[in-house]
């Protein structure tokens, strides 16, 4: 491995496979965006209010791809779920980048924040929370 590493980003370079990680990318922005007839590659809107919009906009917005599976058409349901558990427990067991506390798994993150959230609340800008109360006097809710 290239330096002593074995983690490269996707794809890595081209000697392992970096067309690989190019074309999951790909397939990404073809069903979130051009199947959807939004916004594609450097024309999606940006998140940030602050970063202005592309000049170009070959779509509409911001698209989206939610896809389901029928696991059970692929192999038994069961048997899947004992994989994908022992898939996470490797990731679970492996030691974390200097500075970080574990590894993550996909949902890590959110599970994390709605705990934090749970017991904590959620973070309101002031002008949110004005409007928020606003519309709560308005329509008799009260948000406690």
């Amino acid at each position: 491995l290239k330096q002593g590493g074995a983690l490269l980003p996707l794809g890595g370079d081209r000697d392992h496979g970096s067309h690989k990680g190019y074309a999951l990318g790909a397939i990404v922005d073809i069903f979130s965006a051009l199947l959807s007839g939004a916004n594609y590659a450097p024309w999606v809107p940006p998140f940030p209010a602050y970063v202005p919009m592309p000049a170009q906009q070959p779509g509409k917005g911001i698209g989206h791809f939610l896809g389901a599976m029928r696991i059970d058409a692929f192999r038994p349901a069961d048997e899947f779920k004992a994989s994908m558990d022992h898939w996470i427990r490797g990731f679970r067991t492996a030691r974390p980048m200097p500075g970080e506390e574990k590894v993550l798994v996909p949902g890590d993150p959110e599970r994390e924040m709605h705990d934090h959230r749970i017991l904590h609340g959620i973070p309101l800008l002031d002008v949110v929370l004005k409007d928020l109360q606003e519309l709560g006097t308005r329509f008799g809710v009260s948000l406690g």
